[in-house]
């Protein structure tokens, strides 16, 4: 208070017969920008005005641009920049920083081309400016036009900061952003070749979006990269990796990242350790997850949920409901992604009454409104139970427009009940929705062909074909030693294929000793009986299982394979068999949920 006051006087002896020089003037304005004081800038620029005084250069005024710009006085800004006798490049970056700071994007555009001059400062906090107000396109332009230009992009300058920027909101990670938000990946690759140091934020924005558009692989491969180069990330960096190794069930990858984020002190961090425990729940290992989430210094409705999903992901319904409740008790008020959670493990259990209490109170108790998420799964539930009529009546009765999810749901609900009539309905809704994807065509084609209706599997295949529609292909993985090996069916293109090829064999000898026969039934061709036969024994997923029994034939460890899609019956048997005569746990992962297979047995109960 005091250094203002004295800032005042000084400025009101100047008003009372002061000198209107340089000499006079530069103190005061310094002190002004030293102090943030805006009236007080103001009043020296009105003693300037009123003395008719003109710099011999840019120095004061801009000072006090600087200070309006700091303190957001747009319109003072702009009004001491169009009375400046003369500008310098300082001065147009700093009232470019006002409109980028402010939003003003029409300003910013306007004022940036009429620019006598630009340099890299101009182009940097245009480009922020408009892809932080969500003109991504338009900071796309300018950004090639900067390239064209040969200026190159920078994270943030001293200079922007004076003109009241900080680094984190003008940094060339907006242009990354900017293109993944498009999906131009390549394009936010030749961005980032361009960085010559490249820092944690540029590194963790090309990581997040190759995440964000499906490239978890490659997301695990700059990691590494960023390492290499001795760049430390952050909880951030580190939350985003773990997820890619999520998506892929890559637990060695997972297991290395986890161990880095202890070194680096922030395992404990919330987005971390609810990434942690996502991970291991995806990787098929709840008890790791369970150690996590129960070391876990504070939780949030989002860790809960990871939890709960995780349990009835991998088949424990009971401990996600008994987890559900638990939640209640911390005085957490459970949101809409708990209860998808919740009715996923009732639908698991078939706990259909369950299920109806649990929905109801969403709107009932909680006051929120169902989704259509929460829809499918009740949908879901009363079709597997049973209770088609109802699922139906649910359908048409439902206050949203059924998506098609809600139609591929019952299509698959369908075909395991073998209700043609309805499953022709869904099929039919999502032909018009979603009519270049091929899984509809599929699941349709195969429930006519489970009844023999070879004409109409025919239809469905001519179709297809009218269309352009292509089949997505059936692959598993499995990881060994860090190193991840693909399946399709039949597959002849790893290097090991014959030595795979016997060690199933023999696996499938050993288990017709035991009464198994493979479920040709299973296979929806209208082949020969010895094709089925050959087709049904080399899926993916057995392929994979060989492999795993060829690496570590002696491990007590379980197998761990992921699928694409949902396993079939005769895979699913057979695992389950194969688990009981070499007595070893087996985890299957497909497109619905884990499969656990001990001794003989399947988590899912048969129900998946």
């Amino acid at each position: 208070m005091k250094v203002r006051q004295k800032l005042r006087q000084a400025i009101d002896s100047l008003y009372a017969g002061g000198q209107a020089t340089a000499e006079a003037y530069t103190p005061l304005v310094l002190e002004c920008v030293r102090v943030n004081d805006v009236g007080q800038a103001k009043r020296l620029q009105s003693h300037m005005d009123l003395h008719c005084f003109t710099p011999n250069d840019t120095f004061l005024h801009n000072r006090l641009l600087h200070t309006y710009a700091r303190l957001g006085k747009i319109s003072d800004a702009r009004n001491l920049f169009d009375k400046m006798p003369q500008r310098d490049i300082i001065s147009w970056n700093t009232i470019l920083s006002v409109y980028a700071k402010s939003g003003s994007v029409e300003n910013l555009r306007a004022l940036f081309y009429k620019m006598p001059f630009r340099d890299s400062v101009s182009y940097n906090t245009v480009i922020a400016g408009l892809a932080g107000s969500g003109f991504s396109s338009q900071a796309l332009e300018v950004f090639l036009r900067m390239n064209r230009e040969g200026f190159e992009p920078t994270e943030y300058t001293h200079e922007m900061q004076l003109g009241g920027f900080k680094p984190d909101d003008v940094t060339v990670s907006n242009v990354l952003g900017a293109y993944f938000q498009s999906g131009l990946v390549d394009e936010a690759i030749e961005v980032f070749n361009l960085i010559k140091n490249k820092d944690k934020v540029s590194w963790t924005t090309m990581i997040v979006g190759y995440v964000q558009n499906g490239k978890e692989e490659d997301a695990l491969n700059l990691f590494a990269k960023m390492l290499a180069e001795g760049v430390k990330p952050d909880s951030f960096t580190i939350s985003s990796v773990i997820s890619s190794c999520a998506k892929l069930a890559y637990l060695c990858n997972g297991q290395v990242v986890h161990g880095k984020a202890i070194l680096l002190g922030v395992d404990n961090d919330l987005l971390v350790s609810s990434a942690l425990v996502d991970m291991y729940c995806k990787c098929g290992i709840t008890k790791e997850a369970w150690i996590v989430f129960d070391m876990m210094p504070s939780r949030n409705v989002v860790s809960w949920n990871v939890m709960i999903r995780g349990y009835a992901q991998n088949g424990q319904d009971l401990e996600a409901l008994v987890l559900y409740e638990k939640l209640l008790q911390q005085k957490l008020k459970p949101d809409s992604i708990t209860f998808v959670a919740v009715l996923s493990a009732c639908n698991h259990a078939g706990l259909i009454e369950e299920g109806r209490i649990y929905f109801d109170s969403i709107s009932k108790r909680y006051a929120l409104v169902p989704t259509l998420d929460h829809y499918a799964c009740m949908i879901n539930l009363l079709g597997r139970s049973g209770c088609m009529t109802e699922a139906i009546d649910l359908v048409n009765n439902m206050p949203h427009e059924p998506n098609s999810l809600i139609w591929s749901t019952l299509l698959s609900v369908c075909a395991i009940k073998g209700d043609i009539e309805n499953g022709e309905m869904a099929a039919k809704r999502l032909f018009e929705l979603e009519p270049l994807n091929a899984g509809p065509y599929i699941m349709l084609s195969n429930m006519y062909a489970t009844c023999g209706r070879w004409e109409d599997v025919a239809s469905v295949r001519s179709l297809m074909k009218s269309k352009n529609v292509k089949k997505f292909a059936a692959y598993s993985w499995i990881e060994i030693d860090n190193e991840v090996h693909k399946f399709v069916a039949e597959d002849a293109t790893h290097p090991q294929t014959e030595i795979i090829y016997e060690e199933l064999g023999r696996l499938i000898k050993k288990l017709q000793e035991a009464g198994f026969m493979p479920d040709t039934k299973l296979v929806l061709h209208n082949v020969e009986e010895e094709e089925k036969f050959a087709s049904i024994c080399y899926h993916s997923e057995k392929l994979a299982l060989a492999y795993g029994l060829i690496k570590n034939p002696h491990a007590t460890t379980p197998i761990r394979i992921m699928k694409n899609i949902r396993v079939c019956g005769d895979c699913h048997m057979f695992m389950k068999l194969v688990s009981k005569v070499i007595g070893r746990p087996i985890i299957l992962r497909d497109s619905n949920r884990f499969h656990h297979f001990v001794g003989g047995s399947c988590s899912c109960k048969d129900y998946w």
